[in-house]
């Protein structure tokens, strides 16, 4: 599993998506410093370029407490160290990510802007929204990737299903009336809950939410009940038995999550290392 604290052994390997030369110092230092603060290293050198002149803006498409935000903060906060600017996290959740990406889109290509994104923003998003108000091929400059995210399939703890098989058999038992949060339309949660949905043959209720903390907080009060969430997210809760783990998108060596069966062991494919995160910048940075 992923903790915040691995953020520093991270893989952070540089892409060099860049389509002319004038673009690869600038990518190439930015991709650099996020490898040198994955491996706890501050790079003498990396504070005197000419990026970063000003502070730097990380975009989140998430509120606070949601699981891109968990990454991003400490994220910012190595970045600082690292470069003697400051590093603001600017949390811009709704609408599958489109106000984060579109704002992204809309900065100077300097490298000042950055985003958090998720295979949701640069793969899925074309897929799901048939008025994307940005391109992620022509909008975006991939940086770096960050981490994978292992994805628990968590249930209130009053709801009577204490393994997967259970929760398929009683959404069969009640068509509809089981329901599901996630963080919004496209969501991982949500686009890997119809997944699941659709191999088991069942008939469960999305209900979507604005950030990942709102859905967390829904099935935590019983309003919702099942919720497929990135680890770092819901691992205190699932500690503290406020929720509980049916199943893994793949096996993580961790106390709380390790017993929990992976899909793939109960024949649902195409959910190990579904979810990642990545670092973004706009195009022609």
């Amino acid at each position: 599993m992923i903790r915040l604290h691995d953020i520093r052994q991270a893989r952070l390997r540089t892409r060099n998506p860049s389509r002319t030369p004038a673009r690869r110092p600038l990518l190439k230092r930015m991709a650099a410093c996020l490898a040198a603060i994955a491996a706890v290293t501050v790079s003498p050198w990396a504070s005197a370029q000419d990026w970063p002149a000003r502070p730097v803006t990380i975009l989140v498409n998430g509120g606070p407490g949601s699981l891109p935000d968990l990454f991003a903060r400490p994220l910012a906060e190595r970045l600082h160290h690292a470069l003697g600017q400051p590093v603001v996290v600017e949390n811009k959740p709704g609408a599958g990510g489109m106000l984060a990406m579109q704002q992204l889109k809309s900065a100077p290509a300097d490298g000042h802007t950055l985003a958090l994104v998720t295979n949701a923003h640069l793969v899925w998003n074309p897929y799901i929204f048939p008025a994307l108000t940005y391109d992620p091929a022509r909008d975006l400059q991939p940086v770096s990737p960050l981490a994978v995210i292992p994805m628990a399939l968590t249930v209130n703890d009053k709801l009577q299903a204490r393994s997967l098989d259970q929760l398929l058999a009683l959404a069969r038992q009640k068509p509809g009336r089981l329901n599901y949060a996630s963080s919004g339309n496209g969501s991982p949660p949500h686009v890997l809950f119809e997944m699941l949905r659709e191999q088991a043959g069942v008939d469960i209720m999305h209900v979507p939410f604005k950030t990942g903390t709102g859905a967390l907080n829904s099935v935590l009060a019983g309003d919702t009940e099942i919720y497929f969430a990135g680890t770092a997210l819901v691992e205190p809760m699932v500690k503290e038995g406020r929720l509980r783990v049916l199943a893994m998108s793949e096996a993580v060596p961790d106390a709380a999550f390790g017993k929990a069966p992976t899909l793939a062991a109960s024949h649902f494919t195409g959910f190990e290392g579904a979810v990642w995160l990545g670092v973004a910048a706009r195009a022609g940075t």
